[in-house]
């Protein structure tokens, strides 16, 4: 294709866009920042000051606390003056107060939680057995109504068969009905009349009293109209202001009284007969009326029951939430406390560390003599953790 070889490619031939790739790769390489080494010290003035802020001093013992720390903690021990020496001495007094204080919290903490086993298994049984109650209450509950639908079917069955002597029966319960509800009229006239002979009544009264009892024997079948239109004179007094006539008239019309209700009792005993011998040709519907009337009050009882036993599992279901939410909360407090006490004994770790740092191991961690700057200042590092 070519008559000559193409020609070897010098550097002022290269692309454009390799010369500026070098020149990116050596630009980034530039800009790569050098590391600056942690400086120990800072880091652990820094977590001890942040732990000591945490002291339940007053402020102003706190505020003096954190001062002489700041400056004391970075010495070396042939640094120190016996000044310092107190100084770090109630820094560690401070830091294992802590200590046991979050020591103390947590074994509180775990003491509610060792029996937390055995009290969530009893709250378990009382569940269960609540369920059971349920359970056999719903059944029971069952039980009872299909008896009740049994007998009440049978019941109509027989009500259905037995129609006319059904309607017999009531006939004779409508009569003795009528029958207790004239004799109770007469009973009332009656008492009315006694009150009156008596002289028991308001004076005010008597004359009203007078009117209901002879408009009552008025209009009663039987009851002599001679009598009876003379008795409204001899009734306004009492029988003990009566002449012998007058309380002869009166006595008339209490015997007449009498005979009626006696009359009605014995129509009210025949009447009452009249519905027993009704209701022996009605035996059969009679003993399923009554069953009927068991089964239902069983099966009330038993809606009762099941009422119970769901209030019952209820209760006991809210009590083992309750258990589980309080142990929920129970156990982050716990994690919360292992993690102040982990703070404390980190915090007291570096503080043991600059309590024994000397002026070889300051050299040591300056690398031979050079001079490393700390990556925080104490006074910083003191200010950030306030």
């Amino acid at each position: 294709f070519f008559d000559h070889p193409p020609p070897p490619l010098h550097p002022h031939n290269m692309p454009r866009q390799a010369n500026v790739a070098t020149k990116k790769a050596s630009v980034k390489s530039a800009k790569k920042s050098v590391s600056k080494p942690v400086d120990p010290v800072t880091a652990g003035v820094k977590s001890v000051l942040a732990q000591l802020q945490k002291c339940t001093l007053q402020e102003s013992a706190l505020d003096i606390l954190l001062s002489s720390a700041t400056v004391t903690l970075p010495l070396e021990q042939e640094n120190r003056a016996p000044m310092h020496e107190q100084v770090m001495s109630w820094i560690r007094e401070q830091l294992q107060g802590q200590e046991q204080q979050a020591a103390a919290a947590l074994a509180a903490v775990n003491q509610t939680l060792t029996s937390i086993d055995a009290e969530r298994a009893q709250l378990a049984v009382v569940v269960a057995k609540a369920q059971e109650g349920r359970a056999s209450a719903e059944e029971l509950l069952k039980a009872k109504a299909a008896v009740s639908a049994d007998r009440l079917a049978a019941l109509d069955a027989q009500r259905e068969a037995d129609a006319a002597g059904l309607a017999a029966r009531r006939e004779k319960e409508v009569a003795v009905e009528a029958v207790l509800k004239v004799r109770g009229s007469v009973e009332a006239i009656q008492t009315a009349l006694t009150e009156l002979l008596g002289g028991t009544v308001e004076e005010k009264q008597v004359k009203k009293q007078v009117q209901k009892v002879c408009a009552f024997l008025k209009k009663a079948e039987g009851f002599d109209s001679a009598l009876l239109n003379t008795l409204p004179s001899v009734l306004q007094k009492p029988a003990s202001a009566m002449s012998q006539f007058e309380q002869t008239a009166a006595g008339a019309a209490v015997d007449w009284l009498k005979t009626h209700i006696a009359k009605l009792t014995e129509e009210l005993g025949a009447a009452q007969t009249a519905v027993k011998e009704a209701e022996t040709g009605l035996a059969t519907l009679v003993g399923l009326e009554t069953s009927y009337a068991a089964a239902t009050g069983a099966e009330e009882a038993a809606t009762q029951a099941l009422s119970s036993a769901v209030d019952t599992l209820a209760a006991a279901e809210k009590a083992v939430s309750d258990f589980d939410s309080a142990t929920e909360e129970r156990r982050s407090e716990r994690t919360a406390t292992e993690e102040t006490l982990g703070e404390v004994k980190a915090s007291i770790s570096e503080f043991e560390k600059l309590w024994m740092r000397t002026q070889k191991v300051a050299d040591v961690e300056m690398g031979d003599g050079q001079v490393v700057e700390p990556a925080v200042p104490v006074e910083m590092a003191c200010d950030e953790s306030m």
